[in-house]
Order: C-alpha cells, then structure tokens, then sequence
C-alpha cells in the first residue's frame, strides 16, 4: 500500500552503479507532472505542473498506489506539455476530461481555436502575466545551479553592476547513453524530411538541478539538457553541480511534429514546445563528486531500447543497473592537462563535442562546450592544403545552445546543423574548412539559460567578462596547435548576439582572423567610435555583412550605417549583402541567406557556396599586422 511503499523510498544507486535507499519521499522534492484540474477549470499556461499526489487524487489507482511509487518507477508512458498520460488513459490539462492518447498535437488545437495567438492575447491581456509583471515579481529558484563562470555577483557598491564573486567549488556530472548496434543504425528524418547525423533520436536529461531543467523543485522537460549524438551512442558535455549531492533524474525522449524559421521566441518557442512529446525513462538519482571530480554516468543499451519502442515497462521490474566512473576533472576535457592533443578527434566528415575550462582571470575562469568538425579529407597528405587546414568560428544567436532548447542540432540554420549531412550544406563549407563552434556560457544572473558573448548582463548596460574572452582565445590556440591547422587563415563568422561577438573579438584581437562574416548583426556598446579604429586601423580585416531590411530584432540602418563608415575607412573589401526576409515572422531569419547553399523558401536567396568559399580564400600576412 502508500504506507509500505513510502517506507521503502525511493531509489538511488551509489557511484558503483548499486541500488540503494535515498530515504523517503517526504525527504525530498519530487518530480513534478503537468497541471490538471478535476472541475476543468482551463490553464493560463499549457505546460504547468502538478505534484504526484494530485495525480493519484484524480486517478486513485489508475496512476499508482503511492508517490513513492510513482519517483521510484517511471511516472508515464508519454508526456505532451499540457497532457499527462497514465495507462491507456490520457488527462488533458486544456478541458480537464480523459482521453484516448493521441500523437497528434496540432489537432487539438485546430479545432479548438484556441491557437498561439489566442494564448498570445490571454498573456498580455492579464495584468497578472504580462512580462513587466514577471520582471518585478520574479525570484531566482533555489535549486542546485550548473554554473559555467563564477558564483553569483554580488551588487556594486555604487549601485552599478555586479561584481563577479569567486568560482564555487564544484564537480561534474557527463552521461553517456549506449544505442547498441540495431539501434545505432537507424537515421530517422526530422520534422521536414531532412536526414541528419544526429542519431535515431533525440534525448534530453531531466533532473533535480537547474542545468537539467529544475526550477522550484519542479522538473520541466523543455528545459533539461540534451544529449548529444556521438557515432553510436549519445553522450553530454560535462556539466557542473554542488558536489556530494544526490541528483534524481529521467532520460526524457523528445518527439517533435513541427519546427519554424527564425529564431525562437514568443509564439513561436511556445508552439515548438506545444508540438512536442515526451517518453520517461526509469527514474534514477546518483550522488555527485568531491570538488574538481567528474563521474560519468553511462546507461545500458536497454534504456535506450525502451525510449525507442515507447513501450510502458513493467514497473515491477528493477531500475536498469547504471555504470559510473570517476576522474579528475581534467581528464574529462578536450585538451587533458592543456595538452597540445585533442582527447578524442572526430571522425572526418562529422562532429564531436567538448568541454574546455579557460585559464583563471581575476580569480575567475569560464568553462565552454563546444563542437569540432572535421572535413572529410583531414588526415590525408593528398588532400592537405598547403600551409594546413583553415578554422572557422562560429558564434551563435541567443539562446542558441548545443546542449538544451533551441539546439543548434535541431533547430537553427546554421553551419552546426548544415555539417550533419544536410543537402543544403555547401560544399565549401563541408570539405574546406575545420569548423569550431563553442557555447556561450549561461548569465547565471538572467535566470532564463541564456547569456550574452563576452558580458555579463544586457549590452549597455553590462560589463565585460575577460574570462569568457580569455577562455575563447586559449580554446581557438589549443584547437590551432593540436590540429596543425593554418593559423594565417583562421576566419569568424556569427548570427545576431555572434555577430555582435564576431565584430568585438575582430576589434579586440587586430591581426587575429583572416575574415569577418557578421549575420544580422547588432552593435549596443557606445561609443561606436573605438570598434570602427580597432577595425579599420589597426588591421586590413575583409568582411562581408549580410542584413535584411526588414529585421525587427536587430534593426537594419544601424549596421548600413557602421558598413558605411567602414567603408570609408578600411583597406581592406567590406561587402553588404541586403535582402528582403519574407520567410520569417520576425524578419531575423538570415542565416538561410549566407550560410545555405540552397533556398529553402520562396525568394530567398542562397549565397553560402560563395561566402564559403571567399572566407576560405582570405590569408593573413605580414603588411596585414599593425
């Protein structure tokens, strides 16, 4: 019954992979299950949550006997945000009435008018959930935290910006899912036909920490952290939580029906999460490590299997036994003991992720994820181009992650998504150049996953952080030496926040890059003044801006204005490419312009084969330094 149940807790397994007790239920936060009312009452928002034992008030016995029951088993066959499914039975949180499952989610919503922009209307028309509300009532979560820089600031004594405290002491946690060879060769489309290396499907960690998608002891499935397609298995990048902690989680199976172009906010973030859903896995807790440790956490074929079939699973049956292993924290990283030796090469032709740990700066050090590809005659002395490889850099949009919602994998236009083995890539981009694409680090101060490259806070009025700088030269020095490649011809290209990145390190490190390719760039900082001379005298730097006119984002006449001044003042080509974006609700939708080899809309243009191969063109030399 509850009672026994409850007694026997739920489960955990220690480092060695062996079951053992975590105490009762009442001893910690569950996780939590999408939000349902039994008099129908309708939801503000589709995805709210509700705990276990409300559930079993609506249930009883069709849920399960006890919420213990419920954290120590897997909860539910499949999870859709605003449904929550038991059995053969699903509670829709919209109407509050059971129904048949179904996997189709739009739907619902066809007929029942109550589409994105009805929820739109309801969000600002409510005083209670507008954004000027959420800004002046928000609260940070007290959750464990995965920082990637420094522990919180503390304020300024001149009411100014915060000022950066000294990194916690931390560990790491990095999963490993095993596909097993049947699985391991299946490449499923995506959402519009296209098949890419990103394996047979998409897996995310969800857990008790914010990195893993935590807030306020509630565990959200949109914003845990997905894993990452490694040729046959999937595996994370080292993540950082509070060591000799337990740490519940689930690995979650994303199924998504639709995507769209642009990037993703409003609307159109919430009607990718409307389209998307979830299988659970079994639920599973393992203690942290000491300070500076990592313990990999590696699942057997089985778990995968199961996610595969969305079958139900005997909840009977035992949680699927987990293998650990513990290391220093070095040994987990891309360049062990800042080696000039990559750990692990990708393949040719395909990419690989990894966590690097930037020098101390000012007691401060920055920790980046990033993804390496490697063209297809890399490692051949035929196909070498003299002098080596070029390296290309690319800086994401915000938001945009490697690792969790708005996965450049997933969903973006850009070169990580293209180098999967998409049609559209061009082939300048696929066999000329060593791509690195790293992560911007989170702003643990925003509170919404997101940070901006190179500051910590809003653009004017932020501050700079040398450690993320300092972290992203020692990376591109590490990649240049282990790879051998072309340190004359290292080019940066960027979209939007990584075109703003893109113009700041072009100016801070004159005679650095070989090329500047901004994508719907934006420039906050004032004065505008110092970029122009650090651009223009200081280094004979060839760029290439590509803007539509129409952007509402990143407005268009304040870069026609900065293409303009550069021109007058450069030696070197400064090219602007201006367009019209009908294929967007935003306008901000560039990336399909300069980075595609062909249109993906009606009218779009497709320049990718040209600015590839003109970035793969430009070289450093000796009257180009100053």
């Amino acid at each position: 019954g509850a009672g026994a149940a409850a007694g026997r807790g739920a489960r955990r397994q220690d480092r060695s992979g062996n079951a053992v007790s975590a105490g009762s239920s009442a001893s910690r936060k569950l996780p939590k299950l999408p939000q349902v009312e039994p008099d129908g009452k309708q939801l503000p928002l589709a995805a709210a949550l509700v705990s276990p034992e409300r559930m079993l008030a609506l249930w009883g016995d069709k849920a399960s006997t006890s919420p213990a029951h419920i954290v120590e088993h897997r909860p539910c066959r499949f999870f859709q945000a605003g449904h929550c499914c038991f059995g053969e039975k699903c509670w829709d949180a919209h109407d509050g009435r059971p129904q048949e499952p179904t996997e189709q989610n739009a739907a619902w919503w066809e007929d029942s008018g109550q589409d994105s922009s009805w929820w739109q209307e309801s969000w600002e028309a409510s005083g209670q959930e507008s954004w000027s509300w959420w800004e002046e009532n928000w609260e940070s979560p007290e959750v464990p935290s995965c920082s990637s820089t420094s522990a919180p600031a503390s304020a300024a004594p001149d009411g100014g910006p915060a000022e950066p405290a000294l990194p916690a002491p931390s560990a790491g946690l990095r999963f490993v899912v095993e596909a097993g060879a049947e699985l391991g060769r299946l490449r499923p489309s995506d959402p519009v036909g296209r098949h890419l290396a990103v394996g047979p499907m998409r897996l995310r960690i969800v857990g008790g920490a914010a990195c893993l998608g935590c807030s306020e002891g509630h565990w959200d499935p949109q914003y845990g952290m997905d894993l990452l397609w490694d040729h046959g298995r999937w595996t994370s990048l080292v993540v950082s939580v509070p060591p000799d902690t337990d740490i519940p989680f689930n690995v979650f199976r994303i199924d998504q029906s639709c995507e769209f172009p642009g990037v993703l906010q409003g609307t159109r973030r919430f009607n990718i999460h409307e389209s998307r859903w979830f299988t659970w896995s079994a639920n599973f807790c393992i203690h942290s490590p000491g300070v500076d440790r990592v313990l990999e956490v590696r699942f057997p074929t089985e778990v995968a299997a199961l996610l595969w079939q969305k079958s139900e699973p005997d909840w009977d049956e035992p949680v699927p036994k987990l293998e650990t292993r513990e290391a220093r924290r070095e040994d987990f990283m891309a360049f062990p003991g800042r080696a000039p030796r990559l750990r692990e090469l990708p393949p040719p032709g395909g990419q690989r992720c990894y966590t690097f740990d930037g020098p101390t700066v000012e007691g401060a050090f920055a920790t980046l994820g990033f993804s390496l590809y490697l063209p297809p005659g890399y490692g051949s002395a035929e196909q070498a181009p003299a002098g080596g490889w070029p390296l290309l850099l690319f800086l994401h949009s915000m938001h945009g992650r490697l690792d969790g919602d708005m996965n450049l994998f997933y969903e973006s236009d850009t070169p990580v998504r293209l180098l999967l083995g998409d049609p559209g890539c061009p082939r300048a981009l696929r066999e000329r150049f060593v791509v690195l694409c790293p992560q911007c680090p989170a702003d643990q101060d925003r509170h919404d996953g997101g940070g901006v490259w190179l500051r910590r806070g809003w653009y004017e009025v932020s501050t700079h952080v040398p450690e993320v700088e300092a972290a992203l030269r020692s990376l591109l020095d590490c990649t240049v030496e282990a790879l051998g490649l072309d340190r004359a011809r290292v080019a940066i290209t960027g979209s939007s926040m990584g075109a703003y990145a893109a113009l700041e390190l072009a100016a801070r490190w004159p005679g650095f890059f070989s090329a500047c390719a901004p994508v719907a760039a934006h420039y906050d900082l004032d004065p505008l003044e110092p970029l122009i001379e650090r651009l223009t005298q200081a280094q004979e730097l060839p760029m290439w801006f590509f803007h539509a006119r129409n952007d509402e984002m990143c407005p268009f006449a304040p870069m026609e204005a900065l293409v303009a001044r550069l021109r007058r003042r450069s030696r070197a080509e400064v090219r602007f490419t201006a367009f019209t974006d009908t294929w967007s609700n935003q306008g901000h939708c560039a990336d399909r312009v300069p980075y595609w080899a062909t249109p993906q809309s009606p009218g779009q243009s497709a320049l990718g084969e040209e600015l590839f191969s003109w970035l793969a063109e430009q070289q450093l030399s000796g009257d180009r330094y100053k």
